[in-house]
């Protein structure tokens, strides 16, 4: 087995792991006996990062129809280790876990006091308030600010193996990332549904419109390490050859 294949095997348990908390998230939900009050925003972000877990998880084997770059699995490994590390925390933030304590939550989108989280003993204490659980403070910073982390990752790693191009071309490949983390930020300043909803609709719709072929996806890591050291390899062969003839 090749480094990239190690690395995709390692990233496949990541992935797994990830996938698996927001499915036994969603398996506490639907469980019979277990109240729930339900509100689709958390549920649109959290087919948001299943989709987009899945997209950039298969899109990475596109890697291993590169030929082997020897040394060039290095940055592979960091920059997809942290993309995956930080998709499996988004994974773990979308729902909450069955012990999540509705009574640290206090309030809704519009700040009034939640009755339920003050009657842990009633009818309705083996469940959960989704719109409380998403409209926290304490989520909506986590979860975004992960979130904005990952776009962030993504700009770094895009800039760290930039090989061609001037200031120009750098500029204009950090100012779309600049604006997903300002949109991303959005749902953190606000608890104003309709701007929630228009947040989750434009990220979706842009890395759905964007994975098709041809076209940069919000999903797809950047992929010039590889391109960049089998050129590199390709001239100094070709400068072997030179001096050999």
């Amino acid at each position: 087995m090749s480094q990239l294949e190690y690395l995709v095997a390692l990233i496949s348990i990541i992935v797994g792991l990830g996938l698996t908390d927001l499915v036994q998230s969603v398996r506490e939900l639907i469980r019979p006996g277990y109240t729930v009050k339900w509100d689709g925003l958390p549920l649109a972000w959290s087919v948001f990062v299943f989709l987009m877990t899945i997209l950039l998880w298969w899109q990475g084997f596109a890697a291993l129809k590169e030929p082997d770059v020897g040394g060039g699995a290095g940055p592979f490994f960091l920059s997809f280790l942290l993309f995956f590390l930080i998709l499996y925390l988004c994974c773990a933030f979308a729902l909450p876990d069955p012990d999540w304590e509705r009574a640290s939550v206090g309030s809704g989108p519009a700040g009034a006091t939640n009755p339920r989280a003050t009657n842990p003993t009633g009818p309705a204490a083996r469940g959960v308030d989704l719109e409380a659980f998403y409209f926290s403070t304490g989520h909506r910073r986590w979860f975004f600010g992960l979130l904005i982390g990952f776009w962030v990752a993504l700009m770094v790693a895009d800039q760290l193996t930039f090989e061609t191009g001037g200031p120009a071309q750098r500029l204009r490949s950090v100012l779309p990332v600049v604006g997903l983390c300002a949109i991303t930020a959005i749902p953190i300043l606000t608890d104003r549904r309709w701007a929630h909803w228009v947040v989750v609709a434009v990220l979706g719709g842009a890395d759905w419109c964007a994975s098709g072929p041809g076209h940069p996806s919000l999903s797809r890591p950047p992929a010039r390490p590889l391109s960049g050291c089998r050129c590199r390899r390709g001239k100094r062969r070709e400068r072997g050859s030179a001096l050999r003839t």
